[in-house]
């Protein structure tokens, strides 16, 4: 568990990278951010399909999908889609700081909760606690200020697109978690991502010639996308849905990380004290030593 935790760290460590290269983008070269989340997926789909081909290494690889299968595939991928959509759109439409406190920190809540039922996983002590402090350290990382936006009713239509964003990371987090058991890592992130380029072609848009926004998108693409989601969902494989959603909080925490060392950005008292929480509740869930119970699907089910 402890390594599959680490995988996931990692990934969302990646993750992080992502806030300070769009907005590079955008500030530079006027891109908008749906264009930029549609060349993230587009360039990093060819490549996990070319991946997925050469390192085939099991029956599961190779073995035709079920029905049940080929729905989860495609929920993941339109779920995919569905998080850059709504959270670049309610980024548009309410404050930055709160779409992004509202989807980091309720979509391992509703992972949380839809674990129990979806996957049939335990709840345990640890992970509530570790979730609790976590997401009270994001809230201070990003800021109290943040909290403003969820009572101003002009900024209604982006808190619930913040929301659905949120519901999107929870759906494409349980889907992955439940083809796990039968599906190779690597095909679920290739078919995802192939279904969710698709998804977002229509805001694709050229964003000039220059060799440097090119040579950035394509970092984005395969670096903190491609790499980042083929080590995450390696790790989800090994720990739980409701661990891996808690972990992730760590993407917020790198984000930060790089906004105060590369553009200046400062962090007061409450933000240091939000870094310290979020060290906690991963502190905590590495030392949770309880594994996760076989999954025994029942007839019928992936």
């Amino acid at each position: 568990m402890r390594n599959g935790l680490a995988l996931i760290c990692m990934a969302a460590v990646m993750w992080g990278t992502t806030g300070i290269i769009g907005k590079w983008l955008i500030s530079n070269f006027q891109m908008e951010p749906l264009a930029v989340g549609a060349w993230r997926l587009l360039f990093a789909a060819p490549l996990m399909l070319t991946i997925n081909r050469f390192t085939r290494s099991s029956e599961k690889a190779v073995q035709p999908l079920n029905p049940s299968q080929k729905g989860l595939l495609l929920l993941f991928g339109i779920a995919l889609a569905g998080y850059q959509i709504s959270y670049f759109s309610a980024v548009d439409r309410t404050m930055v700081s709160t779409a992004t406190l509202v989807t980091i920190c309720m979509a391992p809540i509703w992972v949380h909760l839809c674990a129990r039922f979806f996957l049939r996983e335990s709840w345990s002590g640890k992970t509530a606690i570790s979730l609790v402090i976590g997401v009270f350290g994001v809230t201070f990382l990003i800021g109290i200020n943040s909290l403003k936006g969820l009572s101003n009713i002009d900024f209604l239509s982006g808190n619930i697109l913040s929301l659905v964003a949120s519901c999107c990371y929870a759906g494409y987090t349980l889907a992955g978690k439940k083809l796990l058991d039968r599906v190779e890592p690597l095909r679920i992130i290739a078919g995802a991502f192939t279904v969710g380029a698709f998804l977002m072609l229509p805001f694709l848009k050229f964003p000039g010639p220059q060799l440097e926004v090119w040579a950035v998108l394509l970092f984005l693409g395969w670096v903190p996308t491609t790499f980042a989601y083929i080590i995450y969902i390696k790790g989800l494989k090994q720990t739980k849905a409701t661990q891996a959603s808690v972990a992730v909080l760590l993407e917020p925490l790198t984000a930060t990380v790089l906004a105060v060392t590369f553009i200046g950005e400062r962090l007061n008292s409450l933000g240091w004290i939000g870094v310290i929480l979020l060290l906690v509740s991963l502190l905590l869930l590495s030392t949770n030593k309880k594994e996760n119970p076989p999954f025994t699907p029942l007839d019928g089910e992936v």
